[in-house]
């Protein structure tokens, strides 16, 4: 199962919540791509139910993306093994070699100034409303093994 993230100034999807100027739109259950905009992330981080968070959203310009493998990279998913656990956490693909970015969700803004994806690129601390993000903690390792096109943290990295 595939999900995916798309950040647009009005809503793309039915599942979607504003952050700040713009709205974070979300695709739970899709293979294919729903948007030129979208980005594949780990489907356990939404919840249409979920309360409102604090996100650490790191979205990269897609014409200067990093290889997964990148060193930077791997140093802040390293990095996030060794943090406390965000409320859900997720990197942000667009095909089976690159990093297209990250989101990391706390309950409040202490829970995100701990995001190691800062090393890669610079974020955007958002406020995002109920009904898009839930909670999903389970962060495996190690922080090496090969990249095979999925969302890191999910079971299938």
């Amino acid at each position: 199962m595939n999900a995916w993230l798309a950040l647009a100034d009005a809503p793309l999807a039915a599942m979607h919540a504003c952050a700040g100027a713009q709205v974070l739109s979300a695709w739970p259950d899709t293979d294919r791509r729903p948007h030129p905009l979208a980005r594949r992330l780990d489907p356990r981080v939404l919840d249409p139910s979920g309360p409102p968070a604090q996100v650490s959203l790191l979205w990269l310009d897609l014409e200067h993306l990093p290889l997964f493998d990148d060193p930077a990279v791997v140093q802040a998913r390293r990095a996030a093994l060794h943090l406390p656990a965000p409320r859900a956490v997720s990197s942000l693909t667009v095909d089976s070699t690159h990093f297209a970015g990250s989101l990391w969700v706390g309950d409040n803004a202490a829970g995100v100034g701990m995001d190691p994806f800062r090393l890669v690129g610079p974020v955007r601390v958002l406020s995002v409303g109920a009904g898009l993000l839930g909670r999903a903690v389970t962060l495996v390792g190690p922080a090496l093994e090969r990249y095979g096109g999925a969302p890191w943290p999910s079971g299938s990295f």
